[in-house]
């Protein structure tokens, strides 16, 4: 079973992750520079990790965000979900098109653990959609990241296959896709 010997619990002081290191040379140095302390000391968040028995296999950060969808967005939606614009929230917002959503800031898997068949990001996808109930989040329809893409490295197709879509075209300048998914709820 997905996740069934896995512990969530919420955290507030990153050093939590003196010796996790997910193989991405970029986010382990923000992880052990202190920039992640920081960025939780300083932004409305919560930081959270995963352990398997004892250790620390992945974490992530998750806030209150939005998401803008163009037109054509919402037609692809609408497409997939035909009673999407049905709903009491989404039906009030419909015509707006900014819509709350549970932001991943972060998310990383161990480095040894990321492509092992135990699904841990896949788990921790699940585990964020719980938080949909929460007051602060305001009834979020979506889950929304800034997936991280460069030559070398990219989550974009992680995403993908948790059922992310792109909410803009790619930028080859920029290192990040903008994605959403609706929440299971």
């Amino acid at each position: 079973m997905l996740g069934s010997n896995f512990i969530v619990s919420q955290e507030t002081d990153a050093s939590i992750l003196v010796d996790f290191y997910c193989g991405l040379q970029r986010m382990d140095d923000y992880i052990h520079d202190g920039n992640l302390q920081r960025f939780i000391d300083n932004n409305p968040c919560h930081f959270y990790v995963i352990k398997d028995d004892e250790e620390i296999v992945a974490m992530f950060v998750i806030s209150k965000g939005h998401l803008e969808l163009d037109e054509d967005c919402k037609d692809d939606l609408k497409m997939k979900f035909p009673d999407i614009d049905k709903s009491p929230i989404s039906k009030m917002l419909w015509d707006q098109c900014i819509f709350p959503s549970i932001e991943i800031d972060y998310l990383a898997v161990r480095e040894g653990n990321r492509c092992s068949n135990k699904h841990i990001g896949s788990f921790a996808i699940k585990e964020i959609m719980t938080h949909w109930t929460e007051p602060e989040y305001e009834n979020p329809l979506f889950l929304s990241v800034d997936a991280y893409r460069t030559p070398s490295y990219s989550a974009v197709r992680f995403y993908e296959k948790c059922q992310f879509w792109a909410s803009e075209f790619p930028n080859p300048n920029i290192d990040t896709l903008r994605m959403f998914r609706i929440i299971d709820s």
